[in-house]
């Protein structure tokens, strides 16, 4: 996982998380990106026990929502499943998410369609991720 090998606890992962995804909301270019593909996705982080629900914002004062817990009042179209050490090495972009669904990493559940419009955006939301950690985290970065 990272450099010297440290693990995330839930409160640490839903911090990035939290920090990336504000980020991501407040980019004039990104944010508008991410609204327009309309996603309804949910992540759950199997070892530290973190969900994450993500959709495309209703409102005008954002681009994305976000909720960590179960049920947020939307119904997710896509779901992932992985430990965070796979979605740590996959937010910094080195994890491929094709390779570790193929190898069994990563639990994908939904129309293939909607994967298809929705992951190419998780790459968008990568981008965020990887400076948050860059920047308050260096202990957790992937080589």
């Amino acid at each position: 996982m990272a450099a010297t090998e440290e693990r995330l606890d839930a409160e640490e992962f839903r911090g990035l998380l939290d920090a990336a995804l504000r980020a991501a909301d407040d980019d004039p270019k990104l944010g508008p990106l991410l609204r327009a593909t309309g996603m309804r996705m949910r992540f759950t982080f199997t070892d530290i026990g973190v969900v994450l629900n993500l959709a495309a914002a209703d409102g005008r004062d954002h681009h994305i929502r976000w909720a960590f817990s179960e049920g947020p009042r939307w119904k997710p179209r896509l779901e992932l499943t992985m430990s965070s050490e796979t979605a740590n090495a996959f937010l910094q972009g080195k994890e491929s998410l094709a390779v570790a669904i193929a190898r069994g990493k990563v639990r994908c559940q939904g129309e293939a369609r909607v994967a298809l419009m929705y992951l190419p955006a998780t790459r968008l939301l990568a981008e965020q991720y990887r400076r948050v950690v860059h920047d308050t985290n260096p202990n957790l970065v992937v080589a």
